[in-house]
């Protein structure tokens, strides 16, 4: 049964306890009455989602033909080897890679690419993980791109050397020097010189790896960045992709992906034996890939936009309030509007954001550290009518907290 993304969401509300979420299971639910709400049995709160598909709320919706494709996995079962081998192949071809596997996300990528770039393929240094002594272990990244996950280069053992200009970073190898670090979603990316980053790594015979989990889509990002000559690329399977949450993809130099699968399951001693990937997980990642390489994201992103410039206009015709429509440059192309408003409304916008959370039904927005304490809301995870309720309710507390003083000083 061909299932489209209107009826797929539509099931969400009346899914039964069958195995994930398949468009076979959301086309029996609407025949069922008695459906087992777990959300409600657990006292766990659904929520609007007015930010996008970040991890910590639960990621993306995931494709119908993922769903499909890991219900195909759950009952027929393979050699995990086997699978490992046919769809990194087959992902690797689709994306232009010369090769690629399935990671436990993106952290678990960097991680295992980390490992492979300070053990090289050797079974003595494999062993010794998290011990790093006796192996090259440094790896170079510029003081500005240092972030939240870069704790994921460390954990097998790596050390962060930091550069402060990517001209120090010849003069920082050695022959402790493992492996070099980009991260590609920076905002100030556009001060660095990234092909003379890549070419310092290759004169010097040393691995670089990029962090570009956030940047799709578009998916063409996916080729555009295999070809500026990075060694190693993860990506994050749950947002952009729309694959399975837990998933991510590790793409890159033949060699290297070899030894960062010697890292991780199904491998018994692996260092990174505890970040499994299923196989529903395996053959969900490939068909994210081919799924999104098929859809048109230019509809979509217009879709998104008209919805952003449409909220945006409609809290603008409050007096004293602006909203201004950004489309990122280094991150996914997912257009959003930064809503603000003049001292009239006696709000700040960290208490607008905890009563959008704490109100029914609940809101989340942009956390204000990410997006310079102004208040953000995206279209990418709205469905059909929420739009509506999300500018009610801002609408409504700014409103609340409109000054009575202001207000008639205004009037007058």
């Amino acid at each position: 049964m061909k299932t489209s993304r209107r009826h797929f969401l539509g099931g969400f509300a009346a899914l039964p306890s069958l195995k994930y979420f398949s468009p076979k299971a959301s086309a029996q639910a609407v025949e069922v009455d008695n459906f087992r709400d777990y959300y409600h049995e657990l006292g766990v709160e659904p929520f609007i989602n007015a930010v996008g598909p970040y991890s910590s709320l639960g990621g993306a919706l995931m494709w119908p033909e993922v769903i499909d494709a890991m219900d195909y996995a759950i009952d027929n079962k393979a050699r995990m080897i086997d699978i490992h081998d046919a769809v990194g192949k087959r992902i690797a071809q689709m994306l232009g890679a010369e090769a690629a596997m399935v990671t436990s996300g993106a952290t678990g990528a960097i991680i295992l690419g980390t490992a492979a770039c300070m053990t090289m393929g050797d079974p003595d240094k494999n062993e010794s993980l998290p011990n790093t002594s006796d192996m090259a272990n440094e790896v170079i990244i510029l003081r500005s791109q240092r972030y939240l996950y870069d704790r994921s280069i460390r954990a097998p053992g790596a050390k962060l050397v930091e550069v402060e200009h990517s001209n120090e970073v010849a003069d920082a190898i050695n022959d402790k020097t493992a492996m070099l670090f980009f991260l590609l979603n920076r905002p100030d990316q556009a001060n660095i010189d990234i092909q003379a980053y890549i070419r310092i790594a290759k004169q010097h015979d040393i691995p670089i790896m990029c962090d570009a989990a956030t940047t799709v889509p578009p998916i063409h990002k996916i080729a555009d960045t295999v070809n500026l000559g990075f060694d190693l690329i993860c990506y994050s399977g749950g947002k952009g992709l729309r694959g399975p949450y837990s998933a991510g993809l590790l793409l890159g130099r033949k060699d290297l992906i070899h030894y960062a699968r010697q890292h991780g399951s199904p491998n018994h001693r692996a260092y990174g034996r505890s970040m499994k990937v299923a196989p529903e997980e395996y053959l969900g990642m490939m068909v994210a890939v081919e799924t999104s390489l098929k859809f048109d994201e230019e509809k979509e992103y217009q879709r998104q936009l008209g919805m952003v410039n449409s909220m945006g206009r409609d809290l603008a015709g409050l007096a004293g309030v602006s909203a201004s429509t950004h489309v990122p440059d280094a991150e996914a192309r997912e257009p959003y509007i930064e809503i603000d408003w003049d001292e009239r409304y006696e709000i700040s916008p960290a208490s607008v954001k905890e009563q959008l959370r704490n109100g029914s039904p609940s809101i989340e927005v942009r956390a204000l550290f990410l997006s310079g304490g102004k208040l953000h809301l995206t279209a990418t995870m709205l469905q059909e009518g929420q739009a509506a309720i999300v500018v009610k309710r801002l609408k409504q507390i700014l409103l609340k907290y409109k000054s009575t003083n202001l207000q008639q000083v205004t009037e007058k």
